[in-house]
């Protein structure tokens, strides 16, 4: 890490990773990558026919929410990030010393409806993730599929010994049953095993999966964008303490992505006063449920509401396990990604320059074993 002063004036002095930038992977980029039976059923190999299927056409096999939203940022002039020398700008753009390289498309790959498919895509994702990208030297996560666990668990076995994959990541939009469940404890055991952490990234298009009637009542974006990521990362972790999973598997690492951060404090307090009245829920748990998120949870920090209110922001992220707990992100290329020097003026009120070192980049170096 860069030397720090006790005053940080610019994100020049830190050593910045980003734990949140994303590729825009297309359906074209990984059908080649498809493996058998799959190759062969949707003509991969014809560009003619690719996607061609008798009695029918499937041009789009992620499912989408067909929401109106904006698709480019409108801020800079990189919105594609699809291969190294994009991931070069994108990284010189935003004045990163290093990030995470995380899934656009396969973000909603927990809402494939076809299981075996799901698994197909996801071994095809990762090894054009590692042809394409990761073999230029970048760091990523690779992508495991929650309809299939035992599959997702060899893959990460098969991928363990690749130095450039820094974490697991579970796509968890529109994903039933929750991520707490019994079903998943093979790709966690694979993971610890591994040395991987995991992490948890939803999509807003997940809320065709998991709350269809609500789905159906909305007529705009924003009203399923507010509340769905912070809503659904409540409901997987909320199942994850029931279940004692950080009991089961005490050297893994959970990194919640892409939810703001107002909720955290507010989902420790709730847990902790419940699980004070109803320990049988959670019979696994030997101290408080806040404790464990605190010993082994991570949170990165886009979106982050209140940017422009220095006290709200700091006293929040206090509340929650202040710079030890939180990990700068941008969420590039997305339409509303943060700059990587969004957050400093905030910090700078309250946190000194180890703390803000940490939440820039030493908690993710620790983490991810950068």
């Amino acid at each position: 890490m860069k030397e720090k002063n006790q005053a940080v004036s610019s994100v020049d002095e830190l050593t910045v990773v980003d734990t949140d930038l994303h590729l825009t992977e297309q359906q074209d980029d990984i059908l080649p990558y498809l493996e058998e039976p799959f190759n062969k059923v949707l003509n991969v190999n014809n560009q003619e026919k690719r996607g061609q299927v008798e009695g029918g056409y499937l041009s789009q096999l992620y499912p989408s929410a067909g929401h109106l939203t904006p698709t480019d940022t409108g801020r800079a002039e990189t919105d594609d990030v699809r291969s190294p020398e994009d991931v070069e700008r994108a990284m010189e753009l935003l004045n990163l010393d290093d990030a995470i390289l995380t899934p656009g498309l396969n973000l909603r790959l927990g809402l494939v409806h076809h299981d075996e498919l799901a698994a197909g895509f996801m071994t095809a994702y990762n090894n054009w993730l590692l042809d394409t990208i990761l073999d230029e030297g970048y760091h990523g996560s690779m992508v495991v599929t929650p309809q299939k666990p035992e599959k997702s668990a060899e893959e990460i076995d098969r991928l363990a010994s690749e130095s450039q994959i820094k974490a697991v990541m579970i796509p968890g939009g529109g994903v039933h049953p929750p991520l707490g469940r019994k079903q998943y404890f093979p790709i966690y055991e694979a993971a610890e095993d591994a040395g991987l952490p995991v992490m948890i990234h939803n999509a807003a298009t997940g809320i065709v999966g998991n709350y269809p009637i609500q789905w159906r009542g909305t007529k705009r974006y924003i009203e399923v964008h507010v509340p769905y990521h912070s809503a659904e990362q409540m409901w997987h972790l909320s199942t994850m303490l029931t279940n004692g999973v950080p009991v089961r598997f005490p050297a893994l690492d959970f990194v919640i992505q892409e939810s703001g951060i107002g909720w955290i404090p507010y989902f420790m307090r709730r847990y902790d006063n419940e699980y004070g009245k109803k320990q049988n829920d959670a019979p696994l748990l030997e101290k408080r449920p806040s404790d464990y998120i605190r010993d082994q949870f991570f949170f990165t920090s886009q979106p982050t509401e209140g940017i422009d209110d220095p006290e709200y922001l700091c006293h929040t992220i206090r509340m929650f396990g202040g710079a030890e707990n939180l990990m700068f992100s941008t969420d590039y290329p997305h339409y509303d990604f943060d700059y990587t020097d969004a957050l400093l003026s905030s910090l700078r009120t309250e946190f000194n320059a180890d703390e803000i070192q940490n939440i820039y980049g030493q908690t993710a170096a620790n983490v991810f074993d950068l």
